[in-house]
């Protein structure tokens, strides 16, 4: 089993999980993958509300949640789950529109230590 797989995998879960759950009136959610020479992105997008501006520098910092049942735990793991490949997480968020979130990664032997 490899541990980094598994680590992205769940990352990737946490960033949709939250989009469905903030979607509670329904929406759309869309997956879609880019790359250029260096990087490879993985961008989950939402129709849902939106994330404040205020919140939205908020939203990866341990134990931050905005849900009445949530941890706060699952895009800060996300977040340092990108770090440790050697990459980030980028959000952009509308009010009213909806949320992006782009996981961008260095293409295989392109982490830099």
């Amino acid at each position: 089993m490899d541990a980094g797989r598994d680590l992205l995998r769940q990352a990737l879960l946490n960033i949709a999980v939250n989009a469905i759950e903030a979607m509670d009136q329904g929406g759309t959610i869309t997956v879609r993958f880019e790359r250029n020479e260096n990087t490879c992105s993985i961008v989950i997008a939402d129709t849902g509300p939106g994330i404040p501006p205020d919140q939205r520098e908020k939203v990866f910092q341990l134990y931050y949640t905005t849900k009445t049942q949530g941890t706060g735990i699952g895009l800060a793991m996300a977040f340092r789950a990108a770090q440790l490949h050697g990459g980030t997480i980028e959000v952009k968020s509308e009010m009213g529109k909806g949320t992006e979130f782009r996981v961008v990664l260095p293409l295989a032997g392109l982490v830099r230590t």
